[in-house]
């Protein structure tokens, strides 16, 4: 039988549901903002400036530091990618 899930409960749902474990959220979050900041042609400084903040913050929140070099070059590559094909 399944479990009761509150309609407000997030975490659960987006972290348990959807993505399946903590460290997806992170990677998750990383290509949703790089292809917005492409969507939206962004300028490079203050997106590289959103993309440090946001990996720092999601790093910390995994706890592993190795994530941050990992999550950098997945958002660089997403943005330059993207925004190629935007133009």
């Amino acid at each position: 039988m399944g479990d009761y899930i509150s309609p407000l409960d997030f975490k659960k749902i987006i972290l348990d549901l959807f993505l399946g474990h903590p460290s997806m959220l992170a990677f998750a979050s990383i290509i949703l903002i790089s292809s917005l900041s492409a969507k939206f042609q962004m300028s490079n400084r203050n997106f590289l400036l959103i993309l440090a903040i946001c990996s720092l913050m999601l790093t910390a929140y995994i706890g592993e530091a190795i994530y941050i070099i990992i999550l950098i070059v997945i958002g660089v590559v997403t943005f330059y990618s993207l925004s190629r094909m935007f133009v």
